[in-house]
């Protein structure tokens, strides 16, 4: 009998557990969300190293930077969505694109590569954020990925 009343509130509980269903959570992307509350209005939200990486893990368009971008950008999308923040609170943004370092300036961004991201990144800002800034790097994370970028959101 004690061993019946001792089993009965645990399998209830174990079936009350197993009857919840949770709201599903947007999928949080490869890079660092950092959120800061200051102790005055408004709040920053800082995307650092957000990369060419699909929910499962995949890099999207190897040595492709378009569709790198794209998707860097709909990874931002996300994080910022996961704070109820959007694209159009994007203040500042940084490009680190990887270089060629055979076509001998290896310390500057090309201006062909520096022209693809810059319409990728009109089709999402629609604003321009307030500080755009880019810079070339030899090696980002693996050799097949050649872009990265990091945002700052103001809300």
């Amino acid at each position: 009998m004690k061993l019946l009343l001792f089993l009965l509130p645990v399998l209830l509980l174990i079936a009350c557990g197993n009857a919840q269903t949770a709201e599903p959570q947007p999928q949080i992307p490869s890079g660092y969300l950092y959120k800061v509350e200051p102790g005055i209005p408004g709040k920053s939200v800082y995307v650092c190293g957000e990369r060419p990486f699909d929910v499962t893990g995949k890099l999207v368009g190897p040595d492709n930077l378009e569709q790198q971008t794209i998707q860097v950008f709909e990874n931002i999308k996300t994080a910022l969505k996961t704070v109820n923040m959007t694209m159009a609170d994007v203040t500042q943004i940084t490009y680190s694109i990887k270089t060629n370092k055979t076509a001998g300036l290896p310390n500057k961004v090309d201006v062909t590569m520096m022209t693809q991201v810059s319409n990728v990144a009109t089709s999402y800002l629609v604003v321009p954020p307030q500080i755009i800034d880019s810079k070339a790097v030899g090696q980002i994370i693996r050799d097949d990925v050649l872009i990265e970028i990091e945002v700052i959101a103001v809300k």
